[in-house]
């Protein structure tokens, strides 16, 4: 019985891959790694409808062709809810494949900002459980899928709040560095 709770709530919090069907698109935006002290929210401007198949993960629609930017903020905070923009992710899918071969059907780019509560961790499409990108901080980041329908998972992770002592400074230090390390290295 315990098994079964375990891997039922490990395939909530998103460690499946969904079959996907052709030409159909989403966005998972994966946060339940972040700080559960801070309620936070995404936006994806332009998703035709969003969902939440368990706490912290909401799954946005989109069709094709699409334009839009993803961004976590604070919950009920007004426009980014900083004065500075966020960090992003942009997706782009297009209406057919680009010249090339194979073609690309859709591409999404991690540009760096600032003020958010949470940063991404990793972004994968859904068709390729082998291909991910894990941004550095202050770095632009682009993945494609040459796949006609899937979607783009994108992991969020919040950093603990920092509170050195004279005392502990070294032992603190050396637990943010551990706590770094699991959450941003994550297997597929």
């Amino acid at each position: 019985m315990y098994a079964s709770i375990l891997l039922t709530s490990l395939l909530a919090a998103g460690g499946a891959r969904a079959a996907v069907a052709q030409g159909s698109w989403g966005v998972r935006a994966d946060y339940s790694r972040c700080d559960a002290a801070t309620p936070l929210e995404v936006v994806l401007d332009g998703a035709q409808s969003s969902s939440s198949p368990s706490a912290n993960i909401t799954d946005f629609s989109i069709a094709s062709p699409f334009s839009g930017s993803l961004v976590i903020k604070v919950a009920g905070a007004v426009g980014y809810g900083s004065p500075y923009p966020p960090q992003q992710v942009g997706v782009e899918v297009f209406a057919a494949a680009t010249a090339g071969d194979p073609g690309v059907w859709a591409n999404a780019t991690v540009t760096p900002g600032v003020g958010q509560p949470a940063s991404v961790a990793q972004i994968a499409w859904n068709t390729r459980s082998d291909v991910t990108v894990a941004p550095k901080e202050g770095e632009t980041v682009s993945l494609e899928t040459i796949f006609d329908g899937g979607s783009l998972v994108v992991y969020y992770v919040s950093f603990p709040p920092f509170t050195p002592s004279i005392e502990g400074g070294a032992k603190n230090s050396l637990l943010i560095a551990v706590c770094v390390c699991v959450f941003v290295v994550r297997p597929s």
